[in-house]
């Protein structure tokens, strides 16, 4: 039978052994602390930026392209634009106006309109949702259609009475936000334009 005895090592060798840990341990904090340096030295800003289109004069510009007047609404106060363009959506064969928002409580509220609308498009733009009802907002007809926390509100251009166009309002809003921002919107339907000073720089 053979004895099995512990492994002994010299002091020496406990040295030795120690040494690479050491280098490791000393190695770290030293990473440590340039990594703590570059982290004060470039602290978060106070600040966050949030991006607020100038819808008005977005819509200014698109008046030139377009055969009616774009929605330019006045939100509520405290209302963001994320985007306020003139779009060819090529899929479906149709050029929109669309401006999108986030509200004071940082939920969504845009639509899209147009003077050229289909079915596709409209079903693209609501997201296929099915149909729930219809409210009438100055006195213009507008079907609700609604899947998940999603709420849409289509007036179609035969229900408009005002200057023709098909406008898809989408929103994840609640009652008293959704409807200052639906409100806002059909208000301005129709709505004459007036020329920024850019763009009567341009025509001059």
């Amino acid at each position: 039978m053979n004895d099995e005895r512990p492994v002994q090592i010299t002091p020496a060798q406990a040295q030795r052994l120690r040494t690479p840990m050491m280098g490791m341990v000393l190695t770290m904090v030293v990473l440590s602390g340039i990594l703590a340096v570059f982290w004060f030295a470039n602290p978060e800003p106070d600040v966050t930026y949030s991006r607020d289109e100038d819808v008005h004069e977005a819509a200014a510009w698109t008046d030139d392209v377009t055969d009616y007047s774009p929605i330019a609404a006045d939100v509520p106060e405290g209302w963001t634009a994320n985007y306020a363009r003139w779009e060819t959506r090529a899929e479906q064969g149709v050029d929109v106006w669309e401006v999108g928002y986030t509200t004071a409580e940082v939920n969504f509220l845009g639509f899209a309109q147009t003077d050229n609308a289909n079915p596709a498009w409209i079903n693209a733009e609501t997201e296929m949702a099915p149909a729930t009802g219809s409210v009438t907002v100055e006195g213009l007809t507008l079907e609700t259609r609604e899947e998940g926390d999603r709420r849409y509100f289509v007036l179609e251009d035969e229900e408009n009475d005002v200057d023709g166009t098909t406008v898809v309002i989408t929103t994840d809003a609640q009652d008293s936000e959704r409807e200052a921002g639906i409100d806002a919107i059909v208000g301005a339907i129709g709505r004459e334009i007036p020329e920024t000073d850019d763009a009567q720089e341009t025509d001059e």
